[in-house]
């Protein structure tokens, strides 16, 4: 009975991360520049859980910031060094990068760390990077 159980709280667990991203990709969030009311759109669409590999093959060209306690400081640093995709991982850690996959997609459930300040949002999993598109 007790290994049912587990295996009903994984899927529901799995079934609430997917439906959460589902809904994450569609949140925008406004920048206003300094020098003009102009408002910029950005948004970051989740592209899925992916594995990584320890240095010096690393999914992503930089870690951006090793201890990015919140998703959206490393969106921006990674905007801001013109790259379009950024990696969560470990709960904490922000990579940069121009492409990623290069070891494969990973299950959902492989990235199961919720962000050390953001305890809403998924920072990817143990050499597990949750994937964004930068737009």
């Amino acid at each position: 009975m007790a290994i049912s159980s587990l295996s009903e709280r994984q899927t529901s667990l799995e079934s609430n991360v997917k439906s959460y991203f589902h809904n994450m990709s569609k949140v925008c969030e406004n920048e206003t520049t300094t020098n003009t009311t102009k408002t910029n759109q950005t948004q970051e669409v989740y592209q899925g859980c992916y594995q990584d590999a320890p240095p010096p093959s690393r999914d992503f060209d930089v870690l951006a910031i090793e201890n990015s306690k919140i998703p959206i400081v490393c969106f921006k640093k990674c905007r801001s060094l013109g790259y379009a995709y950024a990696g969560l991982q470990n709960g904490a850690q922000c990579f940069c990068g121009s492409s990623f996959g290069r070891f494969g997609k990973a299950p959902e459930s492989d990235c199961n760390m919720i962000c050390t300040r953001d305890r809403t949002t998924v920072c990817g999993g143990s050499w597990r990077n949750s994937v964004y598109k930068l737009i």
